[in-house]
């Protein structure tokens, strides 16, 4: 093989550094988000168990997406390499001049890992409610853990489009 045949063959692979950037992701990161904390906010002030089937397919079909959306993330290729441990080196100094900082370099889909721990949020919160209500105060816990999260995910993906 001539050089000319070689160079043009490594030039036409393409060789990902980082997860492709998927604006759908980020799409469906926001609407689960919206869609959590309207559930958040409509047990805010306090829930009892007796009227629970109110809110129980809401809590199912919010922990459906966020699964659909964990999964999604995870079946995207994220190679191992210095390009992605960067970007997550970049989403985590942005986190921290909030006061938080994201997974650690190590996980394969940091946003998928933040989006698990979303769903045992709010899957403990479904389990509570069900079991013995909600008080004002654990709802407010449940949503600034789940905002953390949240944050962590949205923060790592949209790094991934600079």
């Amino acid at each position: 093989m001539s050089f000319l045949s070689t160079l043009l063959i490594a030039t036409s692979c393409a060789v990902s550094l980082a997860p492709r950037f998927d604006q759908g992701i980020i799409d469906n990161l926001s609407t689960t988000s919206i869609e959590v904390f309207q559930l958040l906010s409509e047990v805010s002030e306090g829930t009892t168990n007796t009227d629970f089937d109110k809110r129980e397919e809401e809590y199912n079909e919010v922990i459906g997406k966020l699964e659909a959306l964990a999964l999604q993330i995870n079946a995207r290729p994220v190679p191992d390499n210095k390009t992605v441990d960067k970007i997550i080196s970049k989403a985590n100094s942005s986190l921290q001049k909030k006061g938080s900082t994201l997974i650690s370099v190590n996980e394969t889909a940091p946003s998928a890992t933040a989006l698990k721990n979303v769903t045992a949020n709010v899957t403990k919160m479904k389990q509570t409610d069900k079991l013995q209500g909600i008080t004002a105060t654990e709802a407010l816990a449940f949503k600034n853990n789940i905002e953390l999260f949240f944050d962590q995910a949205l923060t790592y993906e949209r790094f991934l489009n600079k």
